[in-house]
């Protein structure tokens, strides 16, 4: 059975988060710079939680690195099981690290948590591998934790249209302050247009389309914190590349 079940946390992260009537989440924390080597290559890891967010000793939990520039970092690199809880502290110890890239203070522990009774929209996917989304201005369209607790369709469709209207503005901010910056679109569905007149004109289909492409590449995005105008308008200069949806979902 624990193989199953870490099978299960392996393969979720890579092709995609998918819910589908299940009594859990799959979610990622991060670990803190506490590090310690136990025995025959284990680790002991540390994770601070808010008090309000309850692990339970043996769950079991995978690491995956979190991309800092380099992609081939954005790797499973071991699993293991709560071993210990003091306060708002949770210790796994973590093992079957092939990756050959060391744990480091940032690293994100994926793990089931029971499912609440909140909108599971995009926001909550998102937040779900540890994503922030901020505004032009670095302030948080979310908080990571607290988003689990109660969320519904509104807050849900209340935070995209923020999103869309900060990167209407962020568009139209350049266009009339540094056009130069504005880039053509060579390829997608945005082919012809430019990345600033995508942006300007920006609505809940286009946001919808690169969430699912976030959603479905997590680990291009899982454990950081950007600015939506900046990584939606890379998306746009690439392309846009898009997830083709099985009719059946």
């Amino acid at each position: 059975m624990i193989k199953k079940i870490v099978f299960l946390i392996l393969i979720v992260p890579i092709v995609g988060f998918s819910q589908r009537d299940t009594s859990s989440y799959l979610r990622a924390f991060p670990i803190t710079d506490y590090i310690v080597d136990l025995k025959d290559s284990v680790k002991l890891i540390q994770l601070e939680m808010p008090e309000v967010i309850k692990l339970k000793e043996k769950q079991v939990g995978v690491i995956w690195g979190i991309f800092n520039g380099d992609l081939n970092e954005t790797v499973q690199k071991g699993y293991g099981k709560c071993q210990l809880i003091k306060g708002n502290y949770y210790y796994f110890a973590i093992s079957n690290n092939e990756s050959g890239f060391a744990l480091k203070k940032g690293d994100l522990l994926y793990t089931f948590m029971e499912k609440s009774t909140i909108y599971y929209g995009y926001i909550p996917k998102l937040a779900s591998h540890f994503i922030r989304l901020q505004n032009v201005f670095e302030e948080p369209f979310y908080d990571r934790y607290l988003i689990f607790l109660k969320w519904n369709e509104a807050d849900d469709k209340k935070v995209i249209d923020s999103i869309i209207r900060d990167i209407r503005f962020t568009g139209n901010y350049f266009l009339t302050n540094n056009a130069s910056v504005d880039k053509p679109i060579s390829e997608g569905k945005y082919a012809g247009q430019t990345t600033l007149f995508v942006m300007t004109n920006c609505n809940t289909s286009d946001i919808n389309d690169f969430f699912d492409y976030m959603l479905f590449r997590p680990r291009l995005y899982a454990g950081n914190e950007w600015k939506i105008s900046e990584i939606f308008a890379t998306w746009l200069s690439e392309g846009a590349p898009t997830v083709i949806k099985n009719n059946a979902d």
